[in-house]
């Protein structure tokens, strides 16, 4: 049961013209039945004089009390048989004013009768008339009872005109009862809507006028609407403080029905405001109301409001309790529809337990007496609350069929605001199946249905629906999208500011920065996000800002920062005694010192990590601490070790069908025993990571599986497959490089790797006596592209033209435009490659030089990330390995 469903609805306020009041309607009727009798009789007696024309007068005033009667006491058919009278008689005597009176009061009838075309038909002769007698008092009355005929009949810009009038007219008057009324009924109207901040204002000038109009009924029904306006508005304490006057007005006039009313929703106000305590008591006092009340309605929603605290309090078995005391009163006053709102809360109770067996049962009879009832409201809700439990379970397709039938009843009940949120729970569905370009079109289905509806729940919607979408185009890799639609979330969420999905919008914001590499950006949204956090109080979303930023300094080398950030997190999850956060923190700090080269604290902190996933039984977690206990084995060299924990992570992830991990992991064990030496193991391993890498889209990881497996199979003997991968591995790189929505920082951290694989190629290449192309990709390999970064950085442009590789031929081009020898030489993983090139002759003469030991990178150790660095050689010492090639060469020094 949520809040809402709790939550005493708003009336809405209607301008009768009623003469005589319902207290003394009852002996009222009799005598004026008599009279209109009477009258009748010495009418048709009488010929018309100056007393026929008095007795009219009396039988037409008769039959118009008579008619309002009857309508007082819901017999409509009988009133408007009345009010037809009134009008005749009033017609005959050519009483204008008593004409516009009958009109009136036929619109009132026609209105109660849900006939609102007649009421509109009738109030507009009435509003006529007044008019054309000036009676301004009479108008004002008349547009207050057109607004509400045009709002049931959903034309709501003319209602809002209509009420707005009745409102001008009466302070025109200054006619405060008048203007009261006016003031609520527009306060309604914007409430109806769901237009709250709109709605305020009226209700607090009406409360301003409140002393002067001795209403203290009215002035509570207003608070009560006030209180209501700033909780759905998220403003729990002003709800508070307008539920409690509605309390203490309730209590004044005796009013048992009105202080059930007030406590049950001042308990749901202190609930939002997480004081659980008072929460319960406010609920404890509607109980005993309604128990004394003998009102069963009152006691199921006492019973049911309880159950909800306490699974706000995370007692879920205490709050059974309470559900099944609904249940059976249900079954005691054997009312269906209770019945079934105690089976969905038992459903949603058992759900979040994990008993999903009870969960399903418990939906399935839901839905079996909604549909019983022909409920077809009931039906959506019980399908929805069916979906979930198969979303909990992982059945991503049955809960997708239950989505399918509650939007089937959507589109017959045409309502737009269910048909949104079941695209919006479909496109969900679609995010958890992995699909997530069909998840973008049901969002973006969610989308068209929220622009057909007002008020700022459904721009709320709209606001979570572009979230949604930043998460797919995340998900998709397409970050510039996803940056465009968290962008407006953030958009959203400050216009009504909703702090919660602030830091929503501000953490996909910051993840999309992060991921294009843009590290700048993506600090200051975290450290936004922070901010948010502290502003909202909350412990858990504190712990997770404070995780993220500690992330993102590790990332940019700040790792006093992270450590901060990290400890900070750690220390709130022990206070919250949160195992998962527990976790997280400790994997994070694992991380940063695993990056500071302190091996042992980062063993520490990754068994922390994994001791606690096992006492939680959280494989995910096991599988993250077995991956980073392998990476930080095999940072120390202890290769046998990392293979261990490598393939335990690669087992879980297996059984998870964790592509992701897997792929990680594939790649990490390939690595390992390529560092054992053991190559054909090795490119078993990688090739499994190439094609899941190939398979999920992930161009980054598959350049570098390619560069390692071009690597192993290298050292395996496979120089023609390890030709072959280290070009595919280049060319990503490249292609990546290119790409403009990639920041240029994110672009050098790729810099090294590039290199390397051009470096090792051009090593294949040589072994396989293919000259002319090592050549060819030394040039490609050479600085111009760290270069041409630098520019970038400098200028803010880059070259827009697609990437195309340099060729031989483009050489032999080059060189043919000179006048001499061309003399080409390469620094590739320890060796001095020269190339000797003649115009029109090509290459003349191709010449290779090791370096030694001291000048060797390991071409065969695989390089994962940007703090490698290359081998360099003194200037000195270089020129001496120049000169000893250019005479193996035959080519003359022209230096001394």
């Amino acid at each position: 049961m949520t809040a809402l469903e709790n939550q005493a609805v708003v009336s809405k306020g209607k301008e009768d013209l009623q003469i005589i009041s319902s207290a003394c309607a009852v002996t009222l009727l009799a005598a004026l039945g008599r009279f209109y009798v009477a009258s009748t009789k010495r009418k048709a007696a009488k010929s018309f004089n100056h007393h026929g024309k008095a007795d009219m007068l009396m039988h037409g005033k008769a039959s118009s009390n008579l008619g309002i009667i009857h309508q007082m006491k819901g017999d409509y058919d009988t009133a408007l048989k009345l009010h037809k009278t009134h009008l005749c008689v009033a017609q005959e005597l050519s009483d204008y004013a008593a004409q516009g009176r009958a009109y009136g009061n036929m619109g009132n009838a026609y209105n109660a009768l849900g006939m609102y075309d007649q009421a509109v038909k009738y109030h507009r002769q009435e509003l006529q008339i007044s008019m054309e007698v000036n009676d301004r008092a009479s108008q004002a009355s008349t547009h207050g009872n057109l607004a509400v005929a045009y709002q049931a009949l959903g034309a709501h810009d003319r209602a809002l005109q209509h009420y707005q009038n009745h409102l001008n007219i009466a302070r025109e008057l200054r006619d405060i009862q008048s203007e009261a009324r006016a003031l609520s009924n527009l306060g309604n109207f914007h409430c109806s809507r769901g237009e709250y901040v709109q709605a305020a204002p009226y209700y607090e000038q009406y409360l301003r006028l409140a002393p002067d109009l001795q209403d203290m009924e009215g002035e509570g029904k207003v608070c009560h609407n006030l209180g209501y306006a700033h909780y759905c508005l998220g403003n729990y304490q002003e709800a508070v403080k307008y539920y409690e006057q509605d309390l203490a007005l309730a209590k004044d006039l005796h009013d048992k029905l009105s202080q059930a009313k007030a406590y049950c929703n001042l308990g749901l106000a202190f609930k939002a405001l997480l004081n659980f305590s008072k929460a319960e008591e406010c609920q404890k006092y509607l109980l005993s109301l309604a128990q004394s009340l003998n009102n069963s309605q009152a006691k199921f929603r006492a019973l049911g409001n309880l159950g909800d605290i306490f699974i706000c309090k995370k007692d879920i078995n205490g709050a059974i309790k309470f559900y099944e005391q609904q249940l059976s009163l249900a079954h005691q006053v054997k009312d269906r529809r209770l019945e079934a709102s105690a089976y969905a809360a038992l459903g949603t109770a058992y759900r979040m337990i994990q008993k999903y067996d009870k969960a399903l049962g418990y939906h399935t009879q839901e839905l079996e007496v909604y549909q019983e009832l022909t409920d077809l409201p009931g039906e959506c809700r019980a399908h929805g609350h069916l979906a979930a439990v198969y979303m909990a379970l992982g059945k991503y397709t049955m809960a997708f069929k239950c989505y399918e039938e509650q939007l089937d009843l959507g589109q017959k009940l045409k309502d737009p605001s269910l048909e949104a949120q079941v695209y919006g729970n479909m496109g969900i569905t679609k995010m958890n199946m992995n699909v997530m370009e069909e998840a973008i079109g049901y969002f973006e289905q969610q989308l068209a249905m929220l622009q057909q509806l007002s008020g700022n729940e459904s721009v709320l919607d709209r606001g979570r629906a572009y979230g949604n979408l930043g998460d797919c185009y995340e998900a998709l890799g397409d970050y510039e999208e996803a940056i465009k639609y968290y962008e407006q979330y953030l958009s959203v969420a400050q216009s009504l500011n909703r702090m919660q999905d602030q830091a929503k919008a501000y953490r996909g914001l910051g993840n999309g920065h992060r991921a294009m590499g843009s590290l700048q950006q993506a600090l200051v949204c975290f450290e936004k996000r922070l901010v948010v956090a502290h502003e909202l109080g909350e412990a858990f979303n504190k712990a997770q800002a404070y995780g993220e930023l500690g992330s993102l300094h590790s990332q940019l080398g700040n790792y006093e920062q992270a450590i901060s950030c990290l400890e900070r997190q750690l220390n709130i999850a022990r206070e919250m005694k949160d195992r998962a956060l527990e976790s997280d923190a400790a994997c994070g700090l694992g991380g940063v010192y695993q990056q500071m080269g302190e091996y042992d604290t980062a063993l520490q902190y990754h068994q922390l990590d994994l001791q606690i996933a096992e006492e939680t039984n959280n494989p995910t977690c096991q599988g993250r601490a077995y991956g980073n206990l392998g990476l930080t084995y095999e940072s120390l060299g202890t290769f046998e070790r990392a293979v261990v924990y490598q393939e335990q992570h690669l087992s879980i992830a297996a059984q998870m069908n964790d592509l992701v991990a897997k792929t990680v992991s594939y790649s990490s064990l390939g690595r390992t025993h390529h560092a054992l030496q053991n190559y054909s193991q090795a490119v078993m391993y990688l090739q499994e990571g190439l094609r899941l890498a190939e398979q999920l889209g992930r161009r980054e990881d598959e350049a570098k599986i390619r560069h390692g497996l071009g690597l192993s199979l290298w050292a395996s003997g496979n120089l023609e497959e390890a030709q072959h991968q280290l070009y595919r591995a280049s060319a990503l790189f490249e292609t990546i490089r290119h790409e403009a929505q990639l920041s240029t920082d994110y672009k050098l951290s790729l810099f090294d790797l590039q290199t390397s694989s051009y470096q090792a190629l051009q090593r294949v290449l040589v072994s396989l006596g293919h000259h002319d192309e090592a050549l060819a990709v030394a040039e490609r390999g050479r600085t111009r592209a760290f270069a041409d970064l630098l520019v970038e950085r400098q200028t803010g442009q880059q070259d827009s033209d697609p990437y195309s590789p340099v060729t031989i031929d483009q050489i032999l081009e080059m060189v043919n435009g000179q006048r001499g020898l061309v003399l080409y030489y390469s620094l590739a993983a320890g060796y001095l490659y020269s190339w000797l090139l003649a115009p029109g002759a090509g290459i003349l003469k191709f010449h290779e030089h090791y370096l030694g030991d001291n000048m060797v990178e390991n071409s065969g150790d695989f390089q994962t990330g940007s703090s490698a660095t290359l081998p360099t050689a003194t200037s000195s010492t270089l020129e001496q390995h120049i000169a000893s090639v250019r005479e193996a060469l035959g080519v003359e020094s022209y230096y001394s």
